[in-house]
């Protein structure tokens, strides 16, 4: 009798054990907040920089589309520019869900301008990004929040960043500003040194 007893007894709390795990997983689950993806802008000219943001998941994201090279960015923030008109879309995953951003391109109208190009590039960290401008009156000057920008008046701009994620760098000439973005990819490592540049260009100090 004593053996059923234990029987019963092991066999009940095997099965509370199991219901507690499996309500513990479903807590776990319903934890990860919803995974969204907005616009930096509803609607952008050709070879313009749209900022997309990532909110909810794990904190960890990959981004991905038919028309991106780029596919191990895992911030937050993530930028994208097309060359052509049309509608793109691009996904991000993070903790097992995905959602889309629906990027709509129009044609930019001719205008006299400042260009900063390429308007947006992938770099490794510690690699150098490097920047070029047109238009305007030939004398540029570039900024950054994230930069200390010294004797930034030519036309060629050259930095290296020591942090991963989204890098914006602005260029005004004439009373006209354009901005690139650089999407860093990978995790910190040593502080880069800073580059050497040609006279014409600009350098920095972080």
């Amino acid at each position: 009798m004593k053996t059923n007893q234990q029987y019963w007894t092991l066999s009940a709390v095997a099965a509370i054990t199991a219901v507690g795990m499996s309500f513990g997983a479903i807590s776990y689950a319903q934890t990860v907040p919803t995974l969204t993806c907005s616009l930096g802008a509803t609607t952008v000219t050709t070879n313009q920089a749209e900022i997309l943001t990532a909110t909810g998941g794990n904190g960890t994201y990959s981004w991905s589309g038919a028309n991106l090279d780029t596919t191990n960015s895992t911030a937050n923030k993530f930028a994208v520019n097309f060359p052509t008109p049309g509608t793109y879309t691009v996904t991000v995953a993070s903790a097992g869900q995905t959602a889309n951003c629906s990027i709509h391109v129009v044609a930019a109208p001719v205008t006299n301008s400042v260009g900063c190009s390429p308007v947006v590039q992938s770099v490794a960290l510690g690699e150098a990004a490097s920047f070029s401008a047109a238009g305007g009156n030939g004398a540029y000057v570039w900024t950054a929040p994230d930069l200390n920008i010294t004797n930034g008046t030519g036309p060629v701009f050259t930095a290296k960043y020591a942090s991963s994620g989204l890098k914006i760098l602005t260029v005004t000439s004439a009373g006209l500003s354009a901005s690139c973005a650089t999407n860093v990819l990978g995790s910190a490592s040593t502080p880069p040194s800073t580059p050497g540049l040609p006279n014409t260009g600009g350098g920095y100090m972080q």
